[in-house]
């Protein structure tokens, strides 16, 4: 009889380790694929701000960026060496940032990854919100997705936008961001008009 209690303990003992490893395997597989989910977005989003930049005054587009909630913060600088010591404020009153790269941080790094790759810079100077994915109890939207059932991922809706020449305006889109007239034109095509607004899928 005793010996049947050693084999039931072992057998829990066997299941809970089988079922942590797993368990962390599946947690690391989710993460690796948010991260590099993550990296691509912030990747589309240089490529479509660079893009804009190249363009004829007064191009524009729509663009729809998501973060999850690994992202700590993606601003616009001309310091890529250092990181920002707070960025929950700046995020949560929609501070802008300016500057000729755009950098990402992970909340479990101490480096920012930078568009384009410094010493690289945009043509451009850079303005855009300070954005990231703050906690529920910091960000209502974050809060909202998770009672939902959905992930904790921040979805942003931006307006990029090339004025005086050699800047690029990004703010967050609204029903008013927009010129009351513009051009909808396939994100495929290779000249714009002057004055058009693209919208992008995510």
């Amino acid at each position: 009889m005793p010996e049947m209690w050693v084999y039931v303990a072992g057998g829990i003992i066997v299941a809970v380790i089988a079922f942590t490893i797993a368990y962390s395997l599946i947690s690391s597989s989710i993460e690796y694929s948010q991260r590099q989910n993550a990296l691509a977005q912030f990747s589309s989003l240089y490529s479509d701000i660079n893009t804009v930049c190249l363009q004829e005054l007064n191009n524009s587009l729509i663009k729809k960026f998501s973060i999850p909630f690994s992202v700590r913060v993606v601003y616009a600088t001309d310091d890529t060496n250092s990181t920002l010591p707070k960025v929950t404020d700046q995020i949560k009153n929609q501070q802008l940032s300016s500057g000729q790269n755009i950098c990402l941080q992970f909340k479990d790094e101490q480096y920012l990854r930078c568009y384009p790759q410094p010493p690289k810079k945009f043509s451009c100077n850079i303005t855009v919100p300070y954005m990231g994915a703050l906690s529920e109890t910091e960000d209502i939207w974050i809060k909202v997705s998770k009672i939902i059932g959905g992930s904790a991922t921040r979805e942003y809706e931006l307006f990029a936008q090339k004025t005086e020449g050699k800047r690029v305006n990004v703010i967050f889109y609204t029903a008013s961001t927009a010129p009351t007239t513009s051009t909808t034109i396939p994100s495929t095509s290779t000249t714009a008009p002057t004055t058009s607004t693209t919208t992008l899928p995510i």
